[in-house]
This record gives structure tokens, C-alpha cells and sequence, in this order.
């Protein structure tokens, strides 16, 4: 039988899960839905049904929000991620560790790769829909009904775990993703992946990095992937001291890994870079042996402890909008503030993805204070030709996602289109889907689609066209 959940900062207000599955058709739209927008919007985050023993966001069972929309219509529905560990819990009536396993041979631990909680990002590659959480396979869904396919049928075979920020070129069609941790927990030992339109594992190779860390997400550009590692290492034998193993230890600096496409991974060189932690990076591009990728820095890694236990500041838990250049051939790496506002979840036009890019989206927080649940409330567009900043402020409070990019059309130029997210309103306690003009977007949302509920707080999302 379900119990009540702990009283927990990320299980209150918005962090909290909702205890249902839900599907409405026709949603109350203020505005109108632009002329051509037809697709569906996916979101996906941490809503656990469950919760035993301590909690953490990153780990709550994931639940994915659909919104599709066609002829100026949008309808909603939202389904858990029904994972094994899920339906287990669901069988027993209550939560789940982590499915461990305990090799008999070395000793060491190792995850379950198909038995995890599919919460981080969830993404269309070729006809597949996937939800994706960086200790995992690829879990596949339904895209229209969310009905949970399982675990096998996309990236079949891969070694480890695949990334919750896989990178699809537009040119080649192909995914491009990583794992880290391949061998065992607490392990250097990492895994490229590339899988093609079908589903089909085109390579999965393994290699080692500098040290163990958590390492979230990476860069790819026409010719090169890299692999960025920041000090947010792994010792086991930190639980013994402050209860966690993953803390930031500047001491043992930071690299990148530079590869180029094509090579096999015993070619990888690992260049030093300046010391900070990133989750997400915008997008790269590379001219000849110059690589140029946007990314939100921040001085230490947010949500976790530093190596002697203690806490980061409140300004160190912030992420700016920053530009980097690497030259892969003399190793030299420059770095420059683009934009001094809270920021995260950037995303761009992805049929620019690993090319050049003038426009870039991001959720922000002009203002932040210690309290406020690390929430951004705007949502800003950067032209990096032009230099100019346009935001829209959904109200301080208020709570909005990462911001999607959808094209007006397939030949319609760079950043020419529309933004989807959704937004939560604090003072109703219910969220709504906003479509706002990517090249206007101070200008507030042309379509607002209303919900009777809200959305939990969550992670990442994608676009999928109608075909």
C-alpha cells in the first residue's frame, strides 16, 4: 500500500510528484496556435509513485508529458516510464532501491543497465521515441499513446549505459552518445556510441578517462566529438565520511577528451582545461582544428558537496552563459562570458546541431536569492551575430522548462520559428503549455494551452513533427 511521502524540499510545491495518468483532449488555448505547427512537444522528469528511505531529485521514477498538436488543436496525456523497477514497486506497494548487483568475482558494484527510472530526457531518433537517464539503456515508448515498450529495442547491445545528451547530426542522421562508469561504479572507464536511423548500434567502444566522474553531458561537432571532464569525481570510500560518494575535488583538475569522428578511441587525446563543472552545453562547431562550443560554466558543481564535505555558496551554484574555443592542436583553451544571468537548459535550432549557430534559447533568472528552488522564470534568446538579448519574463515565483525550438518550416532560416514550454503559474498551482515567437520572444507568448493540473518540475524535452 502507497504511503504518504517524506517531508522532503524536492517532494514539496512543483518538486512534488502528481499521483496519476491523465489524458485531455482539446485544451482551453488562449491565443491561437500558429499556422503550422504540427507535432508533438515531450517533456520528461522525476515523479516518483514511491519513495523509500532518503530522497533525491535525480532519482525519482520518470513520468513523460506529451503535448500534440495539429490544426491550431492541442491535446495532453502523461504516462510513468514503466520501467521494471517501477512496475515492481508498483507490485509490492512500495519504493525500490537501485537494482546493485555485487560482480563475485572483483567485488565491485554494478548497475543494472534495464532496470533504472528513465527520467532525464526524452528524445525521437528515426521512428523511436526514448527515455534516457544516464545509468541506462535506452527505454522505448509509444509517441503517440506513451505506452511503455521496454528496454532492447533501440541501441540494442551497447556497452554501459548510454548518455541522457545524445547529439543527432542532421546531415548523417546518425546518434552519437557516450557512458561513463562502464566497467563497474566508481570505474574511469567511458563508452562512444553511434546508433543510426533504425535503432541500430553502429559502434560502442570502450576507453578511459583521467579519473571517475559524473559526466552529464558532452560536444560533437562536424568532425570531432569531445569529452569534457569535470572534477565531480567518484570515491566510494566518501560515504564512510560525509554520506556520498560523488563530491567536487578541484585537486585533481579538469580535461578534455578531443576524438575525431571517425577514429577509433584509442586516438583520443586528453587536453587540460580550466577547472569548473558543466551540465549542458548549447552546441559545437569546429573550423579545421579550432572548436567552438557554448556552455553554462559554473564554478563548482551545483546539488553536490565538495570533497571536504562542505556545501557550495549560493553564487557558486549559479551557471552563466559561456563561450569556449579549443584548438585541438596546441591544446590551448579560451573561455568568454556571453551572457551574466543565472542560466540553464540551453537548446538551439537543432537542424544546426554540431554546425555553426547564431541563435541560442535558455531558461534564466534575472534575479535569484537563496530560497527560491533554483527556478528560472524567463526565457531568453541570445543572437550571438548580432548581440542581442530579448527575454520574456514569466513572473517571478513562477516556474518555467527548458525551452524547445520548432522550425516554421523545413527551409526557413536559422532560429526562424517558435518556442514550446511550459510554463507553472505559483499562484493557481497549475501549469500551461506557451508558444512564443523565437525571434520575438519579449513580446509574451502567442498561445497560451491551459492545463487543470500542473507539470512537476522535470528535466529535458524534444520535438517531434507530424510526418
Amino acid at each position: 500500500m502507497a504511503a504518504p511521502l517524506p517531508n522532503h524540499p524536492q517532494l514539496r510545491g512543483n518538486y512534488g510528484p502528481i499521483n496519476f495518468e491523465a489524458s485531455y483532449d482539446d485544451l482551453v488555448i488562449d491565443g491561437s496556435v500558429p499556422e503550422g505547427i504540427s507535432g508533438s512537444l515531450y517533456r520528461i522528469g522525476p515523479n516518483p509513485k514511491f519513495v523509500e528511505g532518503t530522497y533525491h531529485w535525480f532519482f525519482g521514477a520518470g513520468m513523460v508529458h506529451a503535448f500534440h498538436i495539429d490544426n491550431g488543436r492541442v491535446d495532453y496525456r502523461n504516462r510513468w516510464v514503466r520501467t521494471p523497477k517501477l512496475e515492481q514497486e508498483i507490485a509490492l506497494g512500495h519504493g525500490l532501491n537501485l537494482d546493485i548487483n555485487i560482480n563475485k568475482d572483483t567485488g565491485q558494484l554494478e548497475s543494472n543497465r534495464r532496470n533504472g527510472v528513465a527520467n532525464t530526457h526524452i528524445l525521437t531518433h528515426g521512428d523511436h521515441l526514448i527515455a534516457l537517464e544516464e545509468g541506462s539503456h535506452p527505454f522505448s515508448m509509444d509517441p503517440q499513446s506513451l505506452t511503455s515498450k521496454g528496454y532492447g529495442h533501440y541501441g540494442d547491445g551497447i556497452n554501459g549505459a548510454m548518455t541522457a545528451h545524445p547529439k543527432i547530426d542532421p546531415e548523417t542522421g546518425e546518434l552519437h552518445g557516450f557512458g561513463y562508469m562502464t566497467d563497474h561504479f566508481g570505474s574511469k572507464t567511458m563508452t562512444y556510441h553511434v546508433i543510426d536511423r533504425s535503432g541500430r548500434t553502429l559502434r560502442s567502444d570502450v576507453f578511459e578517462a583521467p579519473y571517475a566522474a559524473m559526466i552529464h553531458d558532452f560536444v560533437m561537432t562536424r568532425d570531432y566529438v569531445l569529452f569534457p571532464i569535470f572534477p565531480l569525481t567518484c570515491d566510494m570510500s566518501r560515504i564512510a565520511t560525509i554520506g556520498f560518494p560523488f563530491a567536487f575535488d578541484r585537486s585533481v583538475g579538469a580535461y578534455i577528451g578531443v576524438l575525431k569522428r571517425d577514429a577509433p578511441v584509442s586516438q583520443i587525446r586528453w587536453l587540460a582545461a580550466p577547472v569548473c563543472f558543466v551540465f549542458h552545453y548549447l552546441n559545437a562547431w569546429n573550423d579545421g582544428p579550432k572548436v567552438t562550443f557554448d556552455a553554462i560554466d559554473f564554478p563548482v558543481a551545483p546539488n553536490f558537496p565538495s570533497a571536504d564535505g562542505s556545501n557550495p555558496a549560493h553564487a557558486d551554484a549559479q551557471g552563466k552563459l559561456t563561450r569556449w574555443t579549443v584548438d585541438v592542436n596546441s591544446g590551448r583553451i579560451d573561455r568568454d562570458r556571453t551572457l551574466d544571468v543565472a542560466s540553464e537548459f540551453p537548446r538551439i535550432d537543432d537542424r544546426f546541431a554540431a554546425a555553426r549557430h547564431r541563435h541560442g534559447f535558455i531558461a534564466s533568472a534575472s534575479q535569484r536569492a537563496k530560497g527560491d528552488g533554483g527556478l528560472f522564470n524567463e526565457i531568453t534568446h541570445v543572437d550571438y551575430d548580432s548581440g542581442k538579448v530579448q527575454t520574456w519574463d514569466a513572473g517571478v515565483g513562477n516556474g518555467v522548462s527548458e525551452p524547445v525550438f520548432v522550425e516554421k518550416g523545413p527551409n526557413s532560416p536559422e532560429g526562424d520559428g517558435w518556442l514550446l514550454a511550459t510554463i507553472y503559474t505559483a499562484k493557481t498551482a497549475i501549469s500551461s503549455l506557451v508558444i512564443l515567437d523565437a525571434q520575438a520572444v519579449s513580446d509574451g507568448p502567442v498561445a497560451t494551452a491551459r492545463l487543470d493540473h500542473r507539470v512537476p518540475y522535470g528535466f529535458h524535452g524534444s520535438w517531434r513533427p507530424n510526418r
